[in-house]
């Protein structure tokens, strides 16, 4: 049933003469014509960001009800803040750091500052930033995170400002930019890499569940095996996650086998160096006794023991053109600059925590020289 205070009744907006009636509010214009407040002021202010139905519907119940938009309220929305927020799940994790470097670099030399919201992987953080994305408290948003109801997303999706996804995925149609890396190419390369080392029993270190980068880099890895003969086998899919954490779980996988293998593919290199410490606690060498090679190219990989073998991401072209894609759109209106899908290849980068295992010292190189690569 419906609460009487949402019900409205044609007569109670049709007639703003009547002194006993208040003056119909934007509130009121959404809910008669069925849309949001943000899609009320679009056909308003940028009548170009929403479809003729849409506005048609919009102007003709604002004809009806005698609304007229606050002056003041309207000039304050207009005005641009130069802000733009930048929404990380954690600050703690480097591998955001020359990203976001290169997001502030580009924003500022456009006469734009950049403020960043710690999320911390929390959906209540998300959601209390989404509001004041919505508010338009910000000019324009780079999003790393989206633990997002859909709701809520649709909504920020909806509001003033346009937005910019990097290193994450969206499904499907969105209004979102989306810059990121071709993560399964790069785990199959990685893969293959390792293949042509002649390595064949090769494990995953997999990252968070319902990630998509995840499940891409998952997918490339079960791809590089079907292409060289190797069966996928579940039980050498471990860790749950793109943290150090994950490879101290990894590693307790690895030490409970009778048969473990000899190679192992993580999907982060955070999960490579907790993985390769716990082993050496442990008393097992990288890469005497198995060999590791990760995804990120994180500033550790050059200085841990051993310099780690990896795939680099381009992080600070990845913040470059994430941000010259939110200047252009917020500059000139997201309508005339569709959404950009861009993604970059990744090189890989050849340090010392791979090689032959026992006994496969004439293993072909064909697959490493398919792959684009280069020294640190």
């Amino acid at each position: 049933m419906t609460h009487p205070k949402a019900a409205m009744s044609k007569s109670a907006i049709s007639d703003p003469r009547r002194s006993s009636r208040r003056a119909p509010t934007i509130l009121d214009i959404a809910r008669r014509a069925g849309v949001s407040t943000a899609t009320v002021s679009r056909a308003l202010a940028t009548p170009e960001r929403v479809t003729e139905t849409t506005r048609s519907k919009v102007m003709a119940v604002i004809e009806e009800s005698g609304y007229t938009p606050n002056a003041t309220a309207r000039s304050l929305r207009a005005r641009s803040t130069k802000i733009v927020l930048a929404l990380v799940p954690g600050m703690s994790n480097t591998f955001f750091t020359p990203i976001l470097n290169a997001v502030e670099d580009t924003l500022s030399a456009a006469g734009y500052g950049m403020i960043i919201g710690d999320t911390r992987n929390s959906v209540a953080k998300e959601t209390l930033y989404a509001r004041l994305i919505r508010a338009g408290q910000v000019d324009g948003v780079i999003l790393f995170t989206g633990h997002l109801p859909r709701d809520e997303e649709a909504r920020m999706a909806d509001g003033p400002a346009p937005i910019t996804l990097v290193c994450n995925e969206i499904p499907g149609e969105t209004s979102y930019s989306i810059f990121d890396v071709a993560n399964r190419q790069a785990a199959r390369a990685a893969t293959d890499y390792l293949i042509a080392a002649g390595h064949r029993r090769i494990a995953h270190i997999g990252g968070p569940v319902g990630n998509i980068e995840a499940w891409e880099r998952k997918r490339g890895f079960a791809e590089a095996l079907s292409a060289a003969g190797l069966s996928f086998d579940e039980n050498l899919i471990w860790g749950h996650g793109f943290r150090y954490e994950s490879g101290l779980d990894a590693a307790a996988s690895y030490l409970a086998l009778d048969d473990p293998p000899t190679a192992v593919f993580a999907g982060a290199d955070h999960a490579a160096i907790g993985f390769i410490r716990t082993l050496r606690e442990a008393g097992i060498g990288v890469p005497d006794d198995v060999s590791v090679i990760g995804f990120d190219d994180i500033d550790y990989c050059s200085v841990v023991d051993p310099p780690l073998t990896t795939m680099r991401q381009p992080r600070a072209e990845l913040g470059r053109l994430a941000a010259e894609d939110l200047l252009a759109r917020m500059v000139r209106g997201a309508p005339k600059i569709p959404p950009a899908r861009l993604r970059l290849a990744c090189d890989l980068i050849e340090r010392l925590s791979v090689r032959p295992p026992t006994g496969a010292e004439g293993a072909t190189r064909a697959g490493a020289q398919r792959t684009r690569r280069s020294r640190p």
